[in-house]
């Protein structure tokens, strides 16, 4: 189980002992630590561009089980807009990169209200250092975001075409050259000087790179190949930015020295074929995580840092007239729940295209004894 779940039992059967061991009805705390409480999940669903169908944001109640839908809109009076695409959260607030509206929504992370939305032309991925948010956009450019101000007080030059996954260590942020206008996939991760937004180098990775997480010293990239005969590839760059490919797969997520991956492959007749793996980071080995008969088309997955609780979400097919399934991209989806060594837990609906996974969390102080 998670470290903190460990130090939170431990710190109560300590507490235990020294209470029920001692005639001394002084025996008091010497201090106090906080250990993080997970609350629930942020669902950010992209809706469908092609079909005129709005973005949504989905909340779940881990303490009910229950999901409460288009939470944006309760609070705010009116939708998310088209392609919301990612979000992340930065101290009181929570950020949503929307592309189709040219902006960056900012809220508050308790009561949901939205503040003053930040300009940028086809936002796609963020990130942040803990003070400033780096957006990417298919502008070719990086923005950075003053969470003070919420204004943009740095420009990077165009450093590609369409920008995608982004992530920031040590200084740097990295970030994503996925693809061009005609369809062609390009092969670097540019790196920038975080202060400055100046480019530093291009790491060369595999083909049409999309997805970055920061995790400790290294960076893990997905790069998702052409979708047909060059296969989508996890990587590694470590602190010299030496490239090592780790497996193949679409969709990763990280815990505790693991990668949580989803292989999404497709057939010559495009049918989709999808694997579910774990990687043990120290071995490098790949494991099955599970058989993934509950869901259909995946969208994302996630873990929570707290629980290690996975989620995978995931499209609905529906039944053609010859007795085949097609996945739907303007129906609702689901978010589908398991403990971290693969049991099922439950299944929750959402909304359409359910991209970005966001866990919720607070912190409570309990008491530490000698």
């Amino acid at each position: 189980m998670k470290k903190y779940m460990k130090l939170f039992a431990c710190l109560l059967a300590g507490a235990f002992v020294l209470t029920a061991c001692s005639d001394d009805d002084s025996v008091k705390p010497i201090s106090y630590q906080d250990v993080p409480v997970a609350d629930g999940l942020f669902i950010l669903n992209e809706g469908s561009y092609f079909d005129q169908v709005n973005g949504s944001l989905d909340y779940l109640d881990y303490a009910t089980g229950t999901v409460s839908r288009r939470v944006f809109q309760a609070a705010n009076g009116r939708s998310l807009g088209g392609t919301p695409n990612n979000a992340i959260q930065c101290g009181s607030k929570i950020y949503i990169a929307t592309q189709e509206e040219n902006r960056v929504e900012v809220i508050d992370a308790k009561t949901l209200k939205a503040l003053s939305p930040i300009a940028i032309t086809a936002p796609r991925e963020l990130c942040t250092d803990g003070q400033f948010v780096y957006v990417s956009a298919y502008t070719g450019e990086v923005s950075k975001v003053d969470t003070l101000s919420l204004k943009v007080v740095k420009k990077s030059p165009i450093v590609g075409t369409n920008l995608e996954g982004i992530a920031y260590r040590a200084g740097s942020v990295y970030v994503c050259n996925a693809w061009n206008s005609d369809y062609t996939y390009n092969t670097n991760v540019v790196k920038l000087n975080a202060e400055t937004l100046a480019k530093e180098k291009d790491v060369t990775v595999a083909a049409n790179p999309n997805q970055l997480i920061a995790a400790g010293q290294d960076l893990f990239l997905s790069s998702w190949g052409n979708y047909f005969d060059v296969p989508a590839t996890i990587q590694r760059i470590d602190m010299s930015d030496n490239v090592t490919v780790i497996a193949n797969a679409t969709y990763m997520a990280y815990y505790e020295d693991s990668l949580y991956l989803i292989g999404s492959f497709y057939d010559e007749s495009w049918n989709e074929k999808n694997t579910y793996t774990v990687v043990d980071l120290k071995t490098n080995q790949e494991t099955k995580f599970i058989d993934g008969t509950e869901i259909d088309s995946p969208c994302a997955i996630g873990v929570d840092p707290i629980t290690g609780s996975v989620f995978i979400s995931s499209r609905k097919k529906y039944p053609n007239a010859d007795g085949t399934e097609s996945v739907s991209y303007k129906q609702d989806g689901y978010v589908v729940r398991y403990n971290y060594d693969g049991e099922y837990v439950g299944t929750y609906e959402c909304g359409v295209n359910p991209g970005t996974l966001l866990f919720v969390n607070h912190t409570k102080q309990v008491p530490v004894f000698e």
